[in-house]
């Protein structure tokens, strides 16, 4: 393989930025002991059935007097969630019986009882549909309970009854795995009672699943709701873990990191969230200027993984961190230390590899800096989007006096850096939809690997840009929750035809694909966000490209006059004494660098050559 030095992978500098308790549950009399399924599925179909017990203590309110809701009265859009921001379709109840006045308080068997007496056929009808719906959830059948529990927010106008039917409607959709459509009737509950009667338990309890389906959809607009509204003393205790880590990360995005710090460090050492909170705790006390207290975090976090793997996310994220904790302290040879401990087989070596150069040119080690960057910009790197490093390069170059590798190092940035300039302005410059830009970034996403292999991309954002965007945390996300949604839509789907082409069924389609729709609009317009500061950042990247330029030329200007003054170079070593024999005492293999790359010598390369000032 020939040697080729082209641009490598763009990185953040540096900055760091980087249930309830169980309980044993008592099945009720009449489960069907082959339906019952684990234990998990016992305790929520139990709870579910306790719920619907307390909905049978509730009268239906009679017909006379009241219109019968409207059809698909759940809100159509999420307030904030959505584009369209439609309005909510509400029910209005013409006259309130006295029926409904009762219900509305905390009613009580009685009251059912007196109801059922009247003989009213809707009151005796939507009894039978309860038993039916009962039935269903007592066999598992949540698909057949969706049906029969959406059919009746039409025709129950006890506003008491319809809070508890809009609870068990998005407990058994929940159930479903459809948590996107289940924030629905969550957020009606939640937006029609938080102001009157924040006290309710259906507020607290749809607050809570809310707050699930965010954690298993990874949607921040669900989370922030859900975490702004919360009642901590409220939630279960089981899953507070949960919410001190997703509050945490609200606080985070906010700015405020000593807020966010507090909320990390109350995640339980044994809780799946621990490893992720503890490491964001490092990162918000890093933002916080509290760069001491954030290295101790790192270095625990690190130290206590050690034994497990030392290639584990949680781990290397932690070394990683202290690594730039220590940069940032300006304590460059330590940083240096804690970057080379960083394992060679994880994702982020190479992150570390270039950050090092960094520490190794603060620290005045010019020739370890150039090792480096012989492996950055090796073949292997070469569909990484990084002109820093480049510019980099040749600065170390203009320190050294090495005017002719200097040229060829800006040779190289301009060659790669200029086309991808004129591809960007196009892009930006054409007008393109956001959703054109989500559509372009997502095909990269999905076709990564073969793009990267064969090289014919067609690709109207360029390869290297496109790379980089897809590094920024916040697309990765939104990106993760519009699969998420795809994966609920693939459910849908796959329901049995007589639940999709039921009322609950569309309804259900329709939330999916109005939410991916507006999701993708999101995610394109920031996307273009990010195109527009890459194009901000490489046009200053060439402007300095030309200021080291003519630096460049001066300095050959200048080392030609002396030496037609006869006073010649000294030539010196970079920054080390080692010469050949040090490394082969030392047990390295040493062999001259003749042009050919392999992957096992990637950071394993050693520059050199000497320093050519006078």
């Amino acid at each position: 393989m020939n040697s080729k030095k082209t641009a490598t992978c763009a990185v953040l500098l540096l900055m760091g930025t980087m249930a309830q308790s169980a309980v044993s549950p008592v099945l009720p009399v009449g489960v069907d002991a082959v339906q019952v399924g684990t234990v998990q599925d016992i305790g929520e179909r139990q709870s579910l059935l306790i719920e619907m017990d307390r909905l049978a203590e509730l009268a239906p309110a009679p017909a006379d007097g009241a219109t019968v809701a409207e059809s698909g009265q759940l809100s159509e859009e999420f307030d904030g969630l959505v584009a369209e921001n439609a309005p909510t379709k509400r029910r209005r109840v013409v006259k309130k019986t006295s029926a409904q006045s009762s219900a509305s308080g905390a009613s009580s068997p009685s009251a059912a009882t007196k109801a059922a007496r009247t003989g009213d056929p809707r009151v005796s009808a939507i009894k039978r549909e309860e038993d039916r719906a009962r039935q269903a959830v007592r066999r598992g059948d949540y698909p057949e309970a969706t049906k029969l529990f959406f059919n009746l927010l039409d025709k129950e106008t006890n506003p008491a009854r319809v809070l508890q039917i809009r609870f068990i409607l998005g407990r058994t959709l929940q159930e479903m795995g459809l948590h996107q459509v289940s924030a629905f009737p969550y957020y009606e509950i939640v937006r029609t009672e938080v102001k009157k009667n924040p006290k309710n338990k259906y507020v607290r309890q749809s607050l809570e699943r809310l707050t699930v389906a965010a954690d298993a959809l990874d949607s921040d607009i669900l989370l922030n709701y859900a975490v702004r509204l919360i009642d901590e003393e409220e939630f279960p205790a089981g899953n507070r873990d949960m919410l001190f880590y997703r509050r945490g990360e609200v606080r985070l995005r906010e700015g405020n990191y000593i807020e966010a710090a507090k909320e990390f460090n109350r995640v339980r050492g044994n809780s799946v969230f621990h490893d992720r909170a503890r490491y964001r705790l490092g990162l918000s006390l890093v933002e916080a200027g509290q760069l001491e207290k954030a290295e101790q975090v790192f270095v625990a976090t690190a130290e206590a993984k050690s034994s497990t793997d030392v290639t584990k996310r949680a781990r290397v994220n932690a070394m990683l961190g202290r690594a730039r904790t220590l940069y940032q302290r300006k304590l460059f040879a330590e940083a240096i230390d804690a970057y080379r401990e960083i394992p060679r087989d994880t994702e982020q070596w190479h992150d570390a590899l270039f950050e090092v150069s960094w520490a190794y040119l603060q620290d005045g080690r010019f020739r370890s800096a150039l090792s480096n960057f012989h492996s950055l910009h090796s073949p292997f790197y070469e569909e990484f989007y990084q002109p820093e490093s480049l510019l980099l390069r040749a600065i170390v170059y203009h320190y050294i006096c090495r005017y002719d590798e200097m040229e060829k190092t800006l040779g190289i940035f301009e060659r790669i850096y200029g086309p991808v300039q004129k591809e960007l302005r196009n892009v930006l410059g054409g007008n393109m939809s956001p959703i054109a830009l989500y559509r372009e970034i997502r095909k990269v996403d999905e076709n990564f690997d073969v793009l990267k292999k064969t090289g014919k991309r067609q690709l109207a954002i360029p390869f290297l840009v496109a790379r980089q965007v897809l590094r920024e945390g916040d697309v990765r996300r939104s990106l993760s929750y519009i699969r998420a949604l795809e994966r609920e839509k693939k459910k849908i789907e796959q329901a049995p035809a007589t639940w999709r082409d039921a009322r609950v069924g569309r309804y259900a389609k329709r939330v999916v694909e109005r939410r991916m729709e507006a999701t993708q609009l999101a995610v394109g317009r920031l996307i273009l966000r990010h195109l527009t500061r890459l194009q901000d950042e490489l046009a200053g990247h060439m402007e300095q490209a030309g200021l080291v330029r003519i630096d460049m030329i001066s300095g050959k200007k200048e080392a030609g006059k002396k030496e037609i003054a006869g006073k010649g170079t000294v030539r010196e070593s970079v920054d080390q004494e080692q010469d050949r024999s040090y490394y082969v005492q030392n047990g390295y293999d040493y062999w001259p660098f003749t042009g050919e790359y392999w992957l096992d010598e990637i950071g394993n390369y050693h520059y050199v050559g000497v320093k050519a000032c006078e």
